[in-house]
């Protein structure tokens, strides 16, 4: 299952999941997600103790191998047009 929304950042800095997301992660309250900031954009990792799955370590090799040809997967959307 692949999710794109649009999430918008509260005063404080925070964001909020959809709901689908917290779901299919089985992210509960106070569950450690890792940030990693990526030469395009910015990736959310949520942390168990469990090792990097062999399946996601291939798509960050992807993603990575796409560049910046892989911004063009996500079309800017302008909110004022």
């Amino acid at each position: 299952m692949h999710v794109s929304a649009t999430l918008t950042m509260e005063q404080d800095g925070k964001i909020t999941l959809p709901e689908t997301v917290r779901d299919q992660y089985r992210l509960q309250p106070g569950a450690p997600i890792r940030m990693i900031e990526t030469q395009h954009g910015i990736l959310l990792v949520p942390l168990t103790d469990a090792p990097m799955s062999r399946a996601l370590a291939e798509e960050l090799q992807e993603w990575q191998a796409l560049g910046a040809e892989s911004l063009a997967m996500f079309p800017y959307e302008d909110s004022e047009a």
